[in-house]
């Protein structure tokens, strides 16, 4: 007997047209695509990500599966989160193009050592605002800066910088911008915080800071307004420094509650170098000492003023240049 095969006119109605299903299908998988898309891009654009010295970089970075790095989970991180250090172990240089903190809780070792380029490169925007906050970054070897920042607004916490004498620990360089730097260590750079605004004018605010060991301590170019208080400058060549070298701008440092120790050259230094700008030294409340000279005026239009309560004493030489003076108001 030969089989019977049933025949089921597409045109009833009963099954799709071939062309009609077809499409069906792709719409189908298409959706779901889209769907499985999406959930991924939740699941990595976190607020808070993770890192941890037996992290893996392939890991989504959350608290149970940390990543390995500081630059992965800056990746998957959304704008204004934060990267937390969960424990002790180096984590390699990294850049920042965003509003982020990275965080090191206090008792946790996040070191970054650094054989080339920089420690961490800040390149976010004008609004944007960076926080680094418990990291040590050693160099081995580098000729860049621990920290290198060319954007955005910076604030730097419990932060200790060593070993970038052909750099900078800290070179902040963004116009129209703002540092902010406490509870922190520079030791053994070029200079340990260097404010060089290009362009339009930075603030810089500095608070319980050690600069040990550097070329220069605190280096302040125009055009900037930099205030630093309750630190140490010791072991240097020149602890504070004010410049005007060829900017028709000017650069400004105000030095309250501060020492100036041990520094083989200037304690504090205002130089011009031929900027048609100033560079001007405010100093009140401050220990001056054991310098080989402890205030010192160079240069046409190069100011230091004292407030007339500072202990400037036990230098090769206290003064250098005429030293003027300011009054509280």
């Amino acid at each position: 007997m030969r089989p019977v095969r049933l025949t089921v006119p597409w045109s009833a109605g009963i099954l799709p047209a071939p062309g009609a299903f077809f499409t069906r299908y792709v719409r189908f998988a298409l959706c779901s695509f889209l769907l499985l898309l999406l959930f991924a891009c939740l699941a990595h654009a976190q607020q808070r990500t993770f890192v941890s010295g037996s992290g893996d970089d392939t890991n989504a970075c959350n608290r149970t599966g940390p990543c390995r790095t500081i630059a992965q989970a800056i990746t998957i991180t959304n704008p204004g989160g934060e990267v937390i250090v969960l424990d002790s172990a180096g984590y390699g240089p990294f850049t920042v193009s965003k509003s982020i903190s990275i965080t090191a809780p206090p008792g946790v070792y996040a070191g970054i050592s650094v054989f080339s380029g920089n420690g961490v490169t800040v390149n976010a925007g004008a609004s944007d605002t960076v926080i680094l906050r418990g990291l040590t970054i050693n160099n081995q070897g580098s000729m860049g800066a621990g920290i290198n920042a060319t954007g955005g607004n910076l604030q730097v916490e419990r932060c200790i910088i060593t070993g970038f004498i052909d750099s900078n620990d800290l070179l902040f360089l963004t116009g129209s911008a703002s540092l902010e730097v406490k509870d922190s260590i520079f030791r053994g750079g070029g200079c340990g915080i260097a404010v060089s605004p290009q362009g339009s004018p930075s603030t810089a605010a500095i608070d319980r800071v050690r600069l040990e060991g550097n070329e220069t301590g605190l280096c302040v170019a125009a055009p900037s307004q930099v205030t630093v208080r309750n630190s140490l400058a010791s072991g240097n060549t020149a602890g504070f420094f004010a410049n005007n070298s060829d900017s028709s701008s000017n650069s400004s440092l105000y030095i309250e509650n501060c020492v100036a120790s041990g520094n083989s050259g200037e304690g504090v230094l205002a130089f011009n170098g031929g900027g048609t700008g100033s560079a001007t030294i405010k100093i009140s409340n401050s220990t001056v000492t054991n310098n080989g000279i402890g205030l010192h005026v160079m240069g046409s239009n190069a100011i230091v003023l004292s407030r007339g309560n500072n202990t400037v004493e036990g230098n090769t030489t206290s003064t250098m240049g005429t030293i003027g003076s300011f009054v509280a108001k």
